[in-house]
């Protein structure tokens, strides 16, 4: 017959034994990116964490996901940098057309066979200050758009919204100070609205910090 204090010494050495898997397996590392962690119950029998998987792959579906849409995401065009011409000068602006500024006035010519030059005096007053007009000409396969900004400020960016597209428009200027600015940008054949008539025409005229000059 076995002692007691055997009996407890094998008792004890018993314990231990079922115990170190636990022990061991909560010392273990674990990885993130690789097969779930395993916890060993005191009968040996391996229960793998089904949540842990399902956010690794909750996860890494995110990332990929992410990763998609940055890859389809475009840039939006850059504003063309500000054109500063002299006074008199003629600028071509493309098709045939052109433009000269002077300190009184501004001179378009659409360039399409029957066009005639077309100048508006920026200092009459017919414009009220710090406003922006356009005007516009076109064919079947191109609209030619040309803002006008009149005011105190320095126009260093505009847009010309017209068809559901927005439009960068090229700034031109005279140096210094002349207290206005012209533009000019080519679009798409001009759109009509569904009530037959052309379709509205939204202009903005910006500062170089942003800042909103003027709307039409």
């Amino acid at each position: 017959m076995m002692s007691l204090s055997k009996i407890l010494s094998i008792a004890a050495l018993s314990t231990v034994a079922v115990l170190t898997p636990v022990v061991a397996t909560a010392a273990a590392p674990t990885s993130a990116t690789t097969t779930a962690p395993v916890a060993f119950a005191a009968s040996g029998k391996a229960a793998p964490i089904a949540r842990s998987v399902a956010a690794v792959a909750r996860t890494a579906a995110a990332v990929d996901h992410q990763a998609a849409a940055t890859a389809g995401a475009t840039t939006a065009p850059k504003a063309p940098p500000v054109t500063v011409v002299r006074s008199g000068q003629r600028l071509d602006i493309g098709h045939g057309a052109w433009m000269t500024l002077s300190p009184t006035e501004r001179c378009l010519n659409d360039g399409s066979d029957h066009a005639v030059t077309v100048c508006t005096d920026v200092t009459n007053g017919n414009q009220a200050p710090d406003s922006v007009s356009l005007r516009s000409s076109g064919d079947r396969t191109r609209t030619l758009y040309s803002p006008l900004y009149i005011g105190s400020g320095d126009a260093a960016r505009m847009t010309v919204e017209a068809g559901h597209r927005t439009y960068q428009v090229h700034v031109v200027t005279l140096a210094g100070h002349p207290g206005y600015a012209a533009g000019y940008v080519w679009g798409t054949p001009t759109h009509q609205s569904p009530t037959g008539g052309p379709s509205k025409v939204k202009v903005t005229v910006y500062d170089a910090s942003g800042g909103v000059l003027a709307r039409l």
